[in-house]
Order: structure tokens, then sequence, then C-alpha cells
């Protein structure tokens, strides 16, 4: 009973473990995963969806605007006037209360603008605004991306520098082992195995180092995926699986270089409007009112001993011209069109210097890929001579500095492939991330 029930909580732990697991085969994958999750894309989306009701709310403007109005008075004691005696005939002079002590209004007011530019200006920024904040979430988008990458394949890396320290931590064990047995049968001197053990000791390092910085990556990556410090992240793929890449794919177009547009965009509508300030305003009016009176209280027509409404209405055309206003609408003007002309000098810049980013992030990848072939190439063959060394100490050809030597190259060379690898995964993302459309 107990070992069922046993089995029954060990499964449930499992499962629990298993939902709280987060896997990823592939780079696509975190980045998918961070569209969700990643609080500052979170946060941009954010603004973004306020940037939709600012235009909204900026279209809401060129529409009339209508207000209905209702009163009620009560006259709880009506003033008093003093008539002189003849003012009017057959009426004598003295106090006299004019009104009646209910009172009731309602109307109805609407007004709309004919012209009126600023208004029309401010709705187009507020569509560039909400189209701008687009592609800034697309350029907070790739920022993320970089540094998703960044830690994904520096955990690939060390995973590598892990795997092969490993195997080199074993041999030069094995090597310190071998040099520390001859130099206690006096076949060897201690310079000798103080040069094994500094291989030994290299390898260790490298063990150690690649260890811990794989735990920093995985909770670096933890932190931009929000996740936190207890959740399970596991990243199931190789590294040679991840270095495949669609070299011909062509580069999309730089979400930096589309920001630049928009804002070169924002500061010409803001030309605009400073420009609007000399132009006039026209508005057109409509007022309808209604009043009744009524000695007693009676809110409804037709009611006993109720008065009749008082209708009145009218309509008019409203225009305003500026003439003068202490020339500040005219420097503002002059402020806002250099403003312009700064943002189109910038983009102009910046699809120059997007198009050299782009050719040479081609050339970068192109090199590292090409010299870590060689980088690789040369750490094999490291490893054969080492090979070959070996045999010919253990055939007494050689001395056994020369094993120590040639190990101690190999260590140097797998140092430079692994600093060749770092520099082509970097490249790597950066093609990927070009190849993205954000």
């Amino acid at each position: 009973m107990f070992k069922r029930i046993a089995i029954i909580i060990g499964l449930l732990l499992l499962c629990g473990i298993s939902d709280g697991q987060v896997v990823f085969r592939s780079l696509e994958d975190v980045w998918k995963y961070a569209d969700t999750h990643n609080i500052t894309i979170r946060t941009v989306k954010f603004e973004l969806d306020k940037s939709v009701y600012a235009k909204k709310q900026s279209y809401s403007a060129l529409l009339p605007q209508a207000n209905a109005t209702a009163s009620y008075t009560d006259n709880i004691q009506l003033p008093v006037t003093i008539l002189p005696s003849g003012l009017i005939p057959g009426m004598k002079g003295g106090p006299v209360s004019f009104g009646q002590q209910f009172a009731y209004a309602g109307g109805l007011n609407a007004q709309m603008n004919i012209l009126n530019l600023q208004n029309c200006y401010n709705a187009r920024m507020a569509k560039q605004t909400e189209e701008m904040n687009i592609d800034s979430l697309a350029s907070t988008r790739k920022t993320v991306y970089q540094q998703l990458a960044t830690q994904y394949y520096s955990y690939l890396l060390m995973q590598e520098a892990a795997r092969l320290a490993d195997a080199t931590a074993s041999v030069a064990d094995s090597v310190y082992q071998s040099v520390n047995n001859k130099f206690r049968e006096g076949a060897n001197n201690e310079a000798n195995v103080d040069i094994a053990k500094i291989n030994l000791e290299r390898a260790q390092q490298t063990q150690i180092t690649s260890h811990y910085q794989m735990l920093t990556s995985r909770n670096n990556m933890k932190a931009l995926l929000g996740l936190s410090v207890k959740d399970s992240l596991a990243i199931e793929t190789s590294l040679e699986g991840s270095l495949k890449i669609e070299a011909v794919a062509p580069f999309a177009e730089d979400p930096a270089l589309r920001l630049a547009l928009w804002k070169t965009k924002i500061n010409f509508t803001q030309y605009k409007i400073s420009n609007s300030a000399f132009f006039p305003t026209v508005n057109v009016l409509y007022n309808y009112a209604g009043q009744r009176y009524d000695k007693t209280f009676e809110p409804f027509d037709g009611a006993t001993g109720a008065a009749g409404w008082y209708p009145a209405q009218y309509w008019s055309l409203q225009a305003s011209i500026p003439i003068f206003s202490s020339g500040g609408r005219f420097f503002q003007s002059k402020r806002s069109k250099i403003n312009y002309e700064e943002s189109m000098a910038q983009y102009e810049n910046t699809q120059r210097q997007s198009a050299i980013n782009d050719e040479n992030t081609r050339l970068n990848y192109q090199k590292a890929t090409a010299v870590l072939s060689k980088a690789e190439n040369v750490m094999k063959l490291s490893f054969d001579n080492y090979r070959h060394v070996s045999y010919r100490y253990e055939a007494g050809l050689v001395p056994i500095d020369d094993r120590l030597n040639a190990f101690k190259d190999y260590i140097d060379y797998q140092n430079q492939y692994l600093n060749s690898l770092s520099d082509m995964l970097v490249q790597l993302y950066q093609v990927k991330i070009r190849q993205q459309s954000f």
C-alpha cells in the first residue's frame, strides 16, 4: 500500500517538474518564446497599444462635437422690483415680483471644424507615431534577439569547451601520472613533472570555466525570458546542428533604417503643424434651446397648469485669423524645419551605413567560417602530432620534453580553435538576425 502511494507521489512530482521545464531545440525556439515572455518586448507592445488609442483620439478631433443640456430651477423667493406709480397704465406703483417659481430649460449645441489644419496634421502625426512604434517593436525584438543569441551560443560554446576539456584533462592526467612515475624512478627531472602538472591544471581550469560559464549563460537566458532562477531550462541541441544557416537567404530591411525614416516623416509633419499656426480656422455652430416657466411644479407639457415651451435656435460661422503673436510661431516654424532637415540627413547617413554594415556582416561571417575551418584542422593535426610523438617516446626515440611540448602545443591550438569558434558564432547569429523579418 505504502509502495503504491510512494509511486503515485513520485509520478506527480515528475509531472510537476516536466510541466515547469522549458526546452529549446533551436535558437528560433528561443526567439519565439521571447516574443511572448520577454519583459522589454512586452513593454514596447503596451506602448504600441497606447499609440493606437492616441491615434483614435486625434482622429476624433476631426468629428463634430455635440452637447445636450438640461436644467431645472426653483425660484424659492422671487426678487422684488419697485415700480413708480403711473409707469404702467392701470397699475399702482410699489413693490412687484416678476417671473414664476419654476423654470425648465433644455437645448442642443453642435460644433464642427470646417478648416483646422493643425487638427489634420495632429491626426497624421498620430498615425505616423503608431507606425513608428510598430518598427520600434521590431527594433526592440532585434536587440533582444541579439542578447539571447549571445547567451545561447555562449552556452553551446562552453559545452564544446567542456567536451574538449574533459578529453584533454583525461590525457593530461595520464601524461602526468606517467611522467611522475618516471620521475620517482629517476628517469625524469622535476621540471618535466612541473610541465606535465601545468598542462593538467590548464585542462582542469578550462573544465571549471566552461562548467560555470554554462550555468551563467543559462541563468542569463532565464532573465531574458522572464523565468525565475528555480525554473528549469534545457537546451537540447548539438553545436553541429546549430551551425546550419541558409547563407543564400537575403537580408531583411533593418528596423533601425525604418525607424530613422519614420522620425524624418514625423519631423516633417511637426514642421507642417508649426506652419499651420499661420492659417485661419473656420468653425460652424448650431444651437437650439427651449425654456418653460410655471407657477406650479409641472415638469411635463400638458400637465395641469403647465405653460408652453419657448424655443430659440441659431447657427453661426466663425473664423479666426492669426495676425500677430510676437513672432513665437515664426521662430517655432524655423526650428521645426531645422529638425526635419537634420533627421533627413541622419536618415540618408543611416541608409549608407546600413548597407556597409550588411556587407561587413557577410564578409566577417565568411572570414570567421574560413578561419574556424583552418583552426579546427590545426587542432586535429596538433593532436595527431602529439600521438605520433607519444608513440616515438614510448619507443624510446624521443625525449619526454618533445612529448610535453607537443601536448602543450595541442592545448594552445585547442584554445585558438575555441576563440575562432566563438568569433564564428557571433558572426553566425548576426547573419541569422539580419535574415529575420521583424
